[in-house]
């Protein structure tokens, strides 16, 4: 009989012991998912339709930004109107959150959303730049329109173009965005961008790894194949300015020796892992270019593009929720995102990388 009741003790605490870790348990796991989800919402750069505070996507975006579903907004050319309403709209994303990453592109010449007519001063082409400008000059012009930026509330410039000069090129070459067909004065004048931006306080990303310059394509509107045009010389200059660009942009690009079968580049470990980071030695932020492009949305849904951009090893995605404008993409995206942590498709590991390697950037080019 006293064994019996020892007995039944034992089972009685075991019993009393299970029913108080498996709550703890649930716990563990509500909050993983919390994190997971906090982690996230930050690696995500979204666009609007809007063009002025009053509209009704700026602010829902805004809304998601403050509740961390999004880290930054995303402007494009339908969303310069003037100049007043695009530092009102900045101000309002800030102030949803004050390390937010509010992103335009800023290059020059024809790819400027904010120009002369919104009251900033005109920025050469990168080409003009570099023909008539030494590269000390080049800082000071690109420091100057860094301050108008940053006084704007940006503090994200999805720019310098790195790639090679070639004029048969449809959307580098064609609009000289490109500072040369020497990739050693590329990096040179590209340098003074950074440079200049970043004295600024606004962060940039050179484009587009391993280099578009080269193509017949523009990933745009479609699949863009630049295996028999690229050469590795375009690699110069994302490994001279890797130690000083806080990001860098994967194209969507193809080539057999950066993508894994057919993928594009943007979802290709051996592109991003084996040749940026290891081969390459990048330690920044790597950045998706918009994955509503044409070259993405043709051949993907977004949530598969979502998905694997993260688990190819991109820290920060861009989407422009331009092709068909889904007020609740910040909110499905954090839940797609979670879904593939969950199911391991997504490396929680390396989602927490990512999400370091985003926040010193966020708190580098914070307000």
């Amino acid at each position: 009989m006293g064994n019996s009741n020892m007995d039944r003790r034992k089972f009685l605490g075991l019993a009393i012991a299970g029913s108080v870790a498996a709550p703890a348990v649930m716990r563990a796991s509500r909050v993983e998912a919390a994190e997971v989800e906090k982690m996230a919402g930050k690696l995500l750069v979204v666009g609007y339709p809007g063009s002025s505070p009053e509209s009704g996507s700026t602010k829902t975006l805004a809304n998601h930004i403050a509740a961390g579903r999004a880290g930054g907004a995303l402007f494009l050319r339908h969303n310069v109107k003037s100049g007043a309403q695009s530092k009102a709209m900045a101000k309002m994303f800030i102030n949803a959150n004050r390390q937010s990453l509010i992103a335009i592109d800023q290059e020059g010449g024809k790819v400027q959303r904010l120009g002369k007519k919104h009251g900033f001063t005109s920025i050469p082409t990168a080409q003009w730049i570099a023909e008539n400008k030494s590269v000390a000059q080049a800082k000071k012009i690109y420091a100057q329109a860094g301050r108008e930026l940053k006084s704007a509330g940006f503090n994200m410039n999805m720019a310098p173009t790195v790639d090679i000069h070639d004029p048969k090129n449809p959307v580098i070459g064609k609009w000289q965005r490109s500072f040369s067909t020497d990739v050693e004065r590329i990096a040179a004048y590209a340098g003074a961008f950074v440079d200049g931006f970043a004295s600024a306080g606004v962060a940039c990303s050179l484009k587009h790894f391993p280099g578009h310059g080269s193509s017949r394509g523009d990933s745009h509107d479609g699949f863009v194949d630049i295996t028999n045009t690229w050469n590795k010389s375009e690699l110069v200059p994302f490994q001279k300015l890797g130690a000083k660009s806080p990001m860098i942009m994967g194209g969507h690009l193809f080539h057999p020796e950066f993508s894994n079968g057919k993928s594009p580049v943007t979802f290709s470990q051996k592109a991003l892992i084996s040749k940026l980071r290891k081969g390459l030695g990048y330690q920044g932020v790597i950045l998706t270019d918009d994955l509503d492009m044409g070259a993405i949305r043709k051949s993907f849904q977004l949530k598969e593009a979502i998905i694997l951009a993260l688990a190819a090893g991109n820290d920060l995605l861009l989407l422009s929720n331009s092709l068909s404008y889904d007020g609740d993409l910040p909110a499905n995206a954090v839940r797609w995102i979670s879904g593939a942590v969950k199911d391991e498709r997504i490396s929680q590991a390396g989602l927490k990388a990512s999400y370091n390697r985003v926040m010193r950037v966020r708190k580098s080019f914070s307000a």
